[in-house]
Formats: C-alpha cells, structure tokens, sequence
C-alpha cells in the first residue's frame, strides 16, 4: 500500500503544491472572477481533514503560497465573510493570520473599512503573517453635487486608517492601484511615466464633481502610495522595532 508520509519532505510539499497553490488566487468572493481556482476547490481543501500532520504540512503550503483575493466593492461585506466561522469573522483569526498575501478591490473607503476590514488587515500585519498586500480602488460610487469633498473624506478616519496600513513597515510589498475613473485628489500620485497628463492619447480629464477619467490608458492606474500617505496622512504612523520571531 502507497503510504503518502513515506515520501521525502520535499516530494510531499512538491505534491501538495501542486494540488493546492493557484496561479489564479484563492477568491473569497465569487463576484471578483466568474471561475474557480482549481476545478473542485472543496477537492483540494478536503486535504486538511485527512489527518493532523496533513492538515499541517498542507494548510502551510496553501495560507502561504497562495494569494487570497477579496472583492469588498458592493455597498456591504457579503454574511459569508462575517458571520460566524466566515474569513473576517472572530472564528476566521486564526487563518487571517497565516496568509502571506491578499488583493484587496474596494470602491469606497467608509465605515465598513474602518470598523471591519483595517482592522483585520492590520491585525493580519502585526499579529501574522501578512506581508504582500494590493489594493485595487474601483470607480467611485455615484456622485452627486452635494457629495463629501475630497479633504473630508481623506480627513476621515476610515481613510487615514488606510494610509497608515499601506505604510506599515512590515508588509514587504504594497501596491495601490485605482480603476481609470477615480477620484482627481488622487490625480497627483500617478506614478511618473505612466503619460496620464497632458494632451496625449493617454491623458485624463476631470469632470465638474472633481471625478477623474484616463482615456485610452490602462484600466488600472498605479498609484506612489509613499508619496500620497506623505502628503495626505495625518496621524502617526507604525513604527518598526526590532525583528519579529514569527
């Protein structure tokens, strides 16, 4: 009989990997992609369960050489992620901890951020092992003339909590990206040599509610994350000492 713990270490993690890592990520969220990971996800998950020292080798490998991704842009996180057991649940701690890196698509950056999402972000930071983030900030929702100016909202908390996530001096890789129509505070930050100025194919216009738009350029503008948390955050930001031994 074929016994799987047999197998040298490094054989046993190439095969593991081969079921459980995937080059599309792990979607928390069905509405960010209209296909799955893997063709039976719940296959490969059901892994875990064969035995304890499976259970460890295996969720090793997938909370770490995966990238989870989180679609947040409707108007209210989805019960699946909050309720009980779900990933931004009390009970889902515990695994937070052990991503090693998450996309993030947000359209606004509201209460929700501020009371549910930051928090467990920057939890996933300093008490796990979170260190590649991306965060993808999608159109605006619907603006109006008598919407929130753009100093109030960067002035609110949820914002300046977001700053200070995107500068914590523990996550290793960050990237900002915003959908080609975004709000124009964030105009300024276009990362130079993206030609989105001026009057060439690529520049961008902005309309008379302050909303911005690329024309002919990328869907998804990178954004010099350092230079905007410098010049629009307020509070003070983490600081890193020493070296952590986890």
């Amino acid at each position: 009989m074929f016994r799987f713990f047999d197998l040298p270490a490094e054989l046993r993690s190439a095969i593991l990997e081969h079921i459980l890592v995937s080059d599309c990520g792990i979607i928390l969220r069905s509405e960010t992609s209209s296909r799955l990971p893997f063709g039976n996800l719940q296959s490969a998950l059901n892994v875990f369960v064969v035995c304890m020292q499976m259970y460890q080798e295996a969720s090793a490998i997938f909370y770490t050489q995966n990238r989870f991704i989180l679609n947040a842009q409707s108007h209210r996180l989805p019960s699946h992620l909050t309720s009980p057991g779900g990933f931004l649940s009390p009970q889902g701690q515990d695994a937070r901890r052990r991503v090693h890196g998450i996309t993030l698509f947000l359209s606004r950056v509201g209460g929700e951020f501020g009371d549910v999402l930051g928090p467990a972000l920057s939890d996933m930071v300093l008490c796990g092992s979170l260190r590649e983030l991306k965060l993808c900030i999608g159109a605006p929702p619907s603006l109006h003339p008598s919407r929130t100016s753009d100093m109030d909202l960067v002035q609110r908390p949820p914002f300046q909590a977001l700053l200070r996530l995107l500068s914590d001096p523990y996550l290793e890789v960050v990237e900002l990206l915003v959908w080609k129509v975004h709000w124009a505070f964030l105009c300024p930050f276009h990362r130079k040599g993206d030609n989105l100025t001026g009057e060439g194919p690529n520049s961008e216009s902005v309309d008379d509610l302050g909303l911005a738009t690329v024309r002919q350029g990328p869907e998804w503008v990178p954004v010099d994350w350092k230079s905007m948390v410098a010049s629009l955050g307020t509070g003070q930001q983490i600081v890193r000492i020493g070296e952590r031994g986890f």
